[in-house]
Parts: structure tokens; C-alpha cells; sequence
């Protein structure tokens, strides 16, 4: 059987008007094909810069704010600090520890620094900030309220297997208010120094420290300073 179909034709305004509209889509296709042209030129071109920020340096006094009073027993070695004076502190410092040592660490004010160094004939100490110093005591210390750490960072200035210059430099550099002391350590049967710069509780700190440290004004000799730990 035969159908017949009735295709209709279009009146020239219909024609005029699917025209326009196909037109239109034409223009719209390549507009958004060349504004996304554009954005990813002007991605490619665009400068990244990466800042890195260091993080801020807090040091937090070991242990409680409200320490309990130190009891000195009278069999006690102590040594003869009246007050507290960081110069003589420094020049009655350690001047020369091994590397490796087991040490009780501490960061407190002039105040319990003092009393600690009492009941102890060897010590370093170095100042971080106002009334705030960094102890280091080579063995393991138990106090009241403290809480130890075991970590030594230092500012390394030079190494070699003669010690007079290594001892004559801290001499020198105690003198001008640094904390300096040497490190001995062995290797291939031999035995070195290394002339340290300060006392740390971490790298930040060190870091800082290195940072703002005018070299030239050490007068003395270095070799590329850099941080490590005297700690294992």
C-alpha cells in the first residue's frame, strides 16, 4: 500500500528567521572557541612565584611555669655563683665534650639556670632570648618540675686534629660573650676538634642565630660555618 507523505515547505520569513538563528550559534561556537583560546595563553604566560615563609621561632621554658624550690644538699659540689653573670657563666663553661655524649637539656630563666649550675661542675650555656638560656648538662639530670630533652644543635666553625688553634679560637671567642667549646670525635684512627658556636634546643633556633651572626666580627678563622647536633 502506498502513503502518500506531505512534506511541508518553508515561507521565505521561516527560512529568514532558522537562518539567523544558525547565525547566531555560529558566532557563539567560535566566540567561546577563541576566549578559550585566549584564557590558556593567558595562564601559560602568568609568573608563579613560590615564597617560602619560615615558620616562627617559639621556645617554650622546660617543664612548669611554677617551679618547686631546688633543696642543695651540703655533700653537693658547688660551684661559687653568687649571682647571676653570664660572661663568667661562659668563661667557666665546658671546653671540650665528646661527640655522642648522653646529655639533660634545659630551657629556662637566668633565675633556675643559675641554681641548676650550682649543683653541677660541667655545663654550657647559651642565651636564646631576654632571660631566657639554653642548658645543656653532660649526663642524665633529674630536677624537680624539669623535663629534659636530649637534642644539641651548634653552629660548626671549623674542624681539624690540632687542638691549640681550636682552643685558642674559644678563648677568643668567649671573650667577645660567645658560648664556644669543641667537639672531639674519632675517624680512620685519627682524632678531630671541631670548634662550636652556641648551644641550641633546634635547628630553627640555630638557624636564626646563624642568620643575624656577622662572621667577620668572630675574628677568627672559619671554615663555612654550618648547624649540626653534637647530640647522636
Amino acid at each position: 500500500m502506498r502513503r502518500d507523505y506531505n512534506l511541508r515547505s518553508f515561507t521565505p520569513l521561516e527560512l529568514k528567521i532558522i537562518s539567523t538563528i544558525i547565525l547566531v550559534l555560529s558566532l557563539l561556537t567560535l566566540l567561546f572557541l577563541i576566549l578559550t583560546i585566549y584564557l590558556y595563553t593567558k595562564k601559560s604566560s602568568v609568573d608563579v612565584k613560590i615564597m617560602y615563609i619560615p615558620k616562627p621561632i617559639t621556645i617554650e621554658i622546660s617543664g612548669s611555669k611554677t617551679l618547686p624550690a631546688f633543696s642543695f644538699d651540703s655533700t653537693s659540689t658547688m660551684i661559687k655563683f653568687e649571682t647571676f653573670d653570664y660572661e663568667k657563666l661562659i668563661a667557666n663553661a665546658i671546653e671540650i665534650l665528646d661527640y655522642g655524649t648522653d646529655v639533660s637539656t634545659f630551657v629556662v630563666d637566668s633565675k633556675t639556670a643559675l641554681k641548676i649550675i650550682k649543683l653541677n661542675n660541667n655545663y654550657l650555656i647559651n642565651s636564646i632570648s631576654d632571660d631566657i638560656y639554653f642548658l645543656v648538662i653532660p649526663s642524665n639530670v633529674e630536677l624537680p618540675g624539669l623535663l629534659p630533652g636530649k637534642s644539641v644543635y651548634t653552629i660548626f666553625l671549623k674542624t681539624g686534629e690540632n687542638p691549640e688553634p681550636i682552643f685558642k679560637d674559644i678563648i677568643t671567642l668567649r671573650a667577645s660573650g660567645y658560648l664556644s667549646y669543641a667537639i672531639k670525635f674519632g675517624r680512620k684512627n685519627k682524632t678531630f676538634y671541631s670548634l662550636c658556636l652556641g648551644a641550641f634546643p633546634d635547628i630553627d633556633t640555630a638557624k636564626s642565630f646563624l642568620d643575624n651572626l656577622k662572621i667577620k666580627e668572630l675574628n677568627i678563622t672559619t671554615y663555612g660555618p654550618y648547624i649540626g647536633r653534637i647530640t647522636k
